[in-house]
């Protein structure tokens, strides 16, 4: 869901579906780990949600495409959920507005270790004026009821909330991020997105630093290492065993490949 709401945040200011994105340029939208995301488009890519035209190259990001997936309604069968086009209703509960929680659920208020991505669908599921009971919240934002009413009492402790009545409201006109801050300093999660930015930017750097060198190395004719040791390469061409490369073709020095599975 992350993965979408960010992706659609990218994409509608592409202009169209397609977009360029990388790995760490998601993962601080989403506000995870960079394996969280790559996980991720796995997934989507697996369900037909996602499709990658290309791998980008040394300076540019990757080109994505969201997709959906054809299938074939059965003549009689009900709609699926959430194909409507009518807006949310009573009966609905109350769905969670998807450009408010692709603007907040990057917060480290909204951190695993913090409120999480539950209590970042809660807000976006509230208004500051019509209030949502326990009930309509647990059906829309598809959670168990007990887990709503433990995320709402911890929203509403951090002054994130107002209970009144059995229905709970935005605690100002929109969600202030002063408040989200203080949210996010009192459970130490703080600071945890300008971390993850910054080892990004460092690894960008790095890996810009080590592709200028390594062009300037070749040009001087250097050759780089192999991936299989010329002495492992050697004792494997006379027929020697060598330990740890049983099961593996080495045919190609570079790219070693794992067969024994196969065989």
């Amino acid at each position: 869901m992350k993965n979408l709401l960010a992706r659609l945040s990218v994409a509608e200011r592409a202009g169209g579906f397609e977009h360029t994105l990388s790995v760490r340029q998601l993962a601080e939208l989403m506000g995870s780990a960079d394996s969280t995301a790559q996980l991720s488009n796995k997934r989507l890519q697996d369900l037909g949600l996602l499709r990658q035209l290309d791998r980008g190259s040394e300076s540019d990001s990757a080109t994505w495409l969201l997709t959906r997936p054809v299938q074939t309604q059965v003549p009689g069968a009900p709609s699926e959920v959430g194909t409507d086009t009518a807006p949310p209703t009573r009966q609905m509960g109350r769905v969670p507005d998807s450009r408010t929680l692709a603007a907040i659920m990057a917060h480290d208020a909204f951190h695993y270790f913090a409120h999480g991505v539950t209590g970042a669908r809660i807000l976006a599921a509230l208004d500051v004026m019509e209030g949502a009971s326990v009930a309509e919240l647990a059906q829309g934002c598809g959670h168990h009821p007990t887990t709503v009413r433990r995320r709402l009492q911890a929203l509403e402790e951090d002054g994130l909330v107002v209970g009144l009545e059995g229905l709970y409201y935005l605690a100002e006109l929109e969600i202030s991020h002063c408040r989200l801050d203080g949210a996010a300093e009192r459970a130490g999660t703080l600071g945890r997105a300008s971390l993850r930015r910054l080892r990004h930017e460092q690894q960008r750097e790095g890996f810009r630093h080590w592709v200028t060198g390594r062009r300037q190395a070749m040009s001087r004719g250097w050759v780089p290492n192999l991936a299989v040791p010329k002495q492992v390469q050697r004792a494997l061409q006379q027929g020697h065993a060598v330990p740890g490369w049983d099961g593996w073709d080495v045919g190609d020095p570079m790219r070693p490949v794992w067969i024994d599975d196969v065989t």
